[in-house]
């Protein structure tokens, strides 16, 4: 299924490229690609889990998890945000262009299909099917091994961006996703805060730019 999962997310954009038209691909780039990717994964994962598909995702506590990696993620982004302005590090190239040349309601339709489906898919991917790749339930060892495995390679997947503390920052937000994935048991809790990460991020860059803060 990993390997299934894989070569879904790495063909995803191939759909985009081929049948959107170039003028629309700047704004329906997520819904796409990440729209795509998202409804695949998850035809894959109920059919893994066709005899109960609502446990594995909802997990078995939501709660508690949920509020603790807000607060993770929340202060990821302001220690982010500290060693941006204290370090004078330049805006990310791939935020400044993100809704370049979009008018309102281009506008509304990428970041609704940043905040919903990039959350879905990757979750997915990386806290799922990568996640099972480790027998992290046999052992603490096991666990952390797969935490950190998957947030680097999640990290090194966001090649859009420059900054090195950014790449350190989406390191930080995914072990959030994946302690979150364990600790709650299922995939609802990881997306959601990867959803809340998205409108951090978004919120955090924009306030920079108007601020002036960034170096």
């Amino acid at each position: 299924m990993c390997v299934l999962a894989t070569l879904v997310v790495f063909l995803a954009a191939m759909p985009e490229v081929l049948f959107v038209p170039a003028d629309m691909q700047a704004y329906l780039a997520f819904t796409t690609t990440s729209g795509i990717t998202a409804l695949i994964l998850l035809g894959l994962f109920a059919l893994q889990h066709r005899s109960d598909s609502g446990t594995p995702w909802r997990g078995h506590s939501i709660g508690k998890p949920l509020q603790w990696g807000a607060i993770g993620i929340v202060g990821a982004y302001l220690l982010f945000g500290v060693a941006v302005f204290v370090l004078g590090l330049p805006r990310e190239v791939f935020m400044a262009e993100l809704l370049d040349g979009l008018n309102r309601w281009q506008t509304a339709i990428k970041i609704a299909s940043l905040i919903v489906l990039p959350p879905i898919a990757e979750e997915l991917f990386f806290r799922h099917y990568l996640f099972r790749l480790f027998p992290y339930e046999n052992s603490r060892a096991w666990t952390w091994v797969a935490i950190i495995v998957t947030s680097a390679v999640f990290a090194g997947m966001h090649i859009q961006y420059g900054n090195w503390i950014t790449v350190v920052l989406i390191f930080a937000c995914g072990g959030v996703f994946a302690i979150a994935r364990v600790v709650s048991g299922g995939l609802l809790v990881p997306v959601l805060l990867h959803s809340l990460a998205e409108i951090v991020a978004l919120t955090t860059d924009k306030s920079f730019s108007v601020m002036g803060l960034y170096g």
